[in-house]
């Protein structure tokens, strides 16, 4: 494998989005290090019962992404990104979809979803959506924030990230949770950034989960909204929406995973160039 951090622990936003771009994520609030790494559900986990936009589900495997996706984005709407290890193996890293043109260039519809990296079956683990709406039809803001509601249940009452901007918190049974921490933790700054924390691959395993535990936002699941608005004839109505859905403590386990893969992959690597060197043959004399 590449030494690098792989593309899934350095989710970019999609290029298209807007130019006022999504919520700045500010510097993650920081907790006691341990060694601690989330448990998965019992069972493992059910997308069906974590947070979606669209049909498509935080936790879904890479076939089920597939297949929502190709049903929304036929075609060439859809742009399926892939990656390999040294040996050849490809995995696809993300999907990328844009909603067929209907408002003469005056909207848009972006869709973005992100998957773990081997060696754990790619799951779902970041959806980023952008949506652009057509002049003229620009859902107030009311009724905006009403379906949001009716989607992801009752927002966090404090997000402390700027007006615009809704959160929800949940746990990897799809129910809703209220995480607490410092004063300068904000859960809305959570459902971005891939895997805060996680630093190159030679970083030893025991300073990887460290790191990972520090950071308030490495676990639990999470939805973050952002809705640009103006005014129409005294009504606030809705020109924009950023949608930024993540799987933190997937991304946890995974990211400790990966290292633990890469590591093994390069021990393996160290003793067969010592066993290499030990059947060679002494030079005559």
């Amino acid at each position: 494998m590449r030494n690098r951090i792989p593309k899934f622990m350095r989710v970019a936003a999609l290029a298209v989005l807007s130019a006022a771009g999504f919520v700045g994520l500010r510097a993650f609030a920081q907790a006691p290090a341990t060694d601690a790494i989330p448990a998965a559900p019992p069972g493992g986990i059910n997308a069906s019962k974590l947070p979606d936009t669209n049909g498509v589900h935080l936790g879904m495997t890479q076939d089920q992404a597939l297949t929502v996706m190709r049903g929304l984005y036929p075609g060439n709407l859809l742009v399926i990104k892939k990656d390999k290890f040294d040996n050849g193996q490809e995995w696809i890293t993300s999907l990328e979809g844009t909603a067929a043109e209907t408002c003469n260039g005056q909207c848009s519809d972006l869709l973005g979803a992100y998957f773990s990296s081997p060696p754990n079956p790619p799951q779902v683990i970041q959806i980023q959506r952008h949506m652009q709406m057509a002049p003229g039809k620009q859902p107030t803001m009311e009724a905006t924030v009403a379906s949001l509601r009716q989607k992801y249940g009752k927002e966090l009452t404090s997000t402390k990230s700027g007006v615009g901007v809704i959160a929800w918190a949940y746990d990897e049974q799809g129910q809703p949770i209220n995480p607490q921490g410092p004063s300068n933790f904000s859960p809305a700054d959570c459902a971005g950034g891939g895997a805060p924390g996680v630093g190159p691959l030679s970083t030893a395993l025991p300073d990887l989960v460290a790191s990972l535990n520090r950071n308030l936002c490495s676990r639990n699941v999470y939805v973050t909204a952002q809705l640009g608005a103006q005014s129409i004839q005294g009504t606030p109505v809705v020109v924009g929406v950023n949608l930024i859905l993540g799987e933190k403590s997937l991304t946890f386990r995974d990211a400790v995973a990966t290292k633990q893969y890469y590591d093994a992959k390069q021990q393996q690597q160290q003793q067969q160039q010592m066993k290499n060197a030990q059947q060679q043959k002494a030079p005559s004399l």
